[in-house]
């Protein structure tokens, strides 16, 4: 897609400085986890847990990871 990494990087910073946000993997999964974590107490659901977690990354301006990263890290969630 990209002709050099270089270049692909340049288009992905210009974007998150369009939108305002920052890029840092490792400070999005910690907050992704506590955010899990503490609400895996009220909801039964992954798909719950991966929303809230989506709105708390965003309301911190920062990146959204993979969502195969965010469906590892969900806790699995049984009936009842």
């Amino acid at each position: 897609m990209y002709g050099s990494e270089r270049m692909a990087e340049s288009q992905r910073s210009m974007v998150r400085q369009r939108c305002g946000m920052r890029y840092d993997g490792q400070a999005a999964r910690a907050l992704v986890e506590e955010t899990m974590r503490i609400e895996a107490a009220s909801k039964n659901s992954p798909a719950d847990l991966i929303n809230i977690a989506l709105e708390k990354l965003v309301e911190a301006g920062m990146e959204i990871p993979r969502h195969s990263t965010l469906d590892t890290m969900a806790p699995p969630c049984g009936p009842g």
